[in-house]
């Protein structure tokens, strides 16, 4: 995939990799085509063929995995933007009573794709939902990553039901269970531990230490079935003020339970990708104009073709899967 957003772009890719492009699929292009050759093109694609090739593409990228790393799929929910605008109206009309639109997504962390969505009404929502998504991808052996609000009984039942593992920040909403985990990181000894540093970024310097504790023995009935591990993560934060010079600190301590044994490395780099999913969510949804929840493409050039090829609206938009890959580099 090209990565570009324009057809401008998309005819600088093909003359620098024309000769590639010509080995790869038995072409014989002496130049890059035109612009309307290639609005040509998109217009051509069938609907089903570009859906058809877009779940092959879809596969490869799941099937590959990070070596000596488990496969890290990210649950979040986000609310979408311009998501309620009522139909033939620039603005939205509050007399309609239309919400935005609140999607809980399903991010492979390691493969930077988007394996499955669910509209819901609200974050709320996202409690009972979790269970569901998991039961519904149908995956094993899966390390799953959420944020505070889905530490409940429910999603670690249900990941451990489903042969996976979830691994989860723990906050206020589980006043007792974060007393405990706090408790027992301060009192034993991690088996592993891993530290890193970020120097230099933006003006910022982050000392990042996991630890990893086992539970076993320590935790009441009712999580000690379903946790069996506790990654705690202290971040050091140095802010630079560029103003005067100073550099200002900020300290966060954070308490992961988990329910398989993994290395402080492993857990340090399924908590950052998740973080760099909450920031940076590659996850573009908007609604077209029959109200259906319209996919995106692999790729931004993608989406020129999409958009151009009229017949990808609507209903058979919502059957193109939705992979924009994003190179990104993740540290524990």
């Amino acid at each position: 995939m090209t990565g570009a957003t324009s057809y401008q772009k998309v005819i600088a890719f093909i003359a620098r990799q024309r000769e590639r492009l010509n080995a790869i699929f038995a072409a014989c292009f002496r130049r890059a085509p035109a612009v309307n050759t290639l609005r040509y093109l998109f217009l051509a694609l069938g609907p089903d063929d570009l859906k058809a090739a877009f779940r092959r593409h879809a596969r490869d990228l799941s099937a590959r995995n990070t070596a000596g790393m488990p496969r890290t799929v990210a649950l979040d929910g986000k609310t979408l933007r311009c998501s309620v605008e009522p139909r033939g109206s620039p603005d939205f009309d509050h007399l309609t009573d239309r919400k935005a639109v609140h999607v809980l997504s399903a991010f492979a962390s390691d493969a930077v794709l988007i394996l499955a969505h669910h509209e819901l009404a609200g974050a709320p929502d996202e409690i009972a939902a979790v269970p569901k998504l998991m039961a519904e991808l149908g995956l094993t052996g899966v390390l799953f990553t959420a944020d505070a609000l889905r530490c409940q009984k429910a999603g670690f039942a249900q990941a451990a039901a489903t042969g996976n593992a979830l691994l989860i920040r723990t906050k206020d909403n589980q006043p007792f269970l974060h007393t405990i985990l706090a408790k027992l990181c301060a009192e034993q000894r991690p088996f592993d531990s891993c530290e890193t540093v970020d120097l230099g970024r933006h003006g910022r310097q982050e000392h990042r230490h996991v630890e990893v504790f086992d539970t076993a023995g320590q935790l009441d009935a009712p999580w000690q079935t379903l946790v069996s591990y506790v990654a705690r993560v202290s971040r050091l934060t140095y802010i630079k003020d560029t103003r005067f010079g100073l550099w200002a600190t900020r300290k966060e301590v954070g308490y992961y339970p988990c329910q398989t044994r993994h290395g402080a490395k492993v857990l340090g780099c399924a908590i950052r990708a998740h973080w760099g999913i909450e920031n940076d969510q590659a996850c573009y949804l908007s609604r077209s104009r029959d109200g259906e929840q319209t996919g995106c493409a692999d790729c931004k050039a993608a989406m020129v073709a999409a958009s151009a090829c009229t017949s990808l609206t609507g209903r058979d938009a919502t059957e193109v899967e939705r992979l924009w890959r994003r190179p990104r580099r993740i540290q524990p």
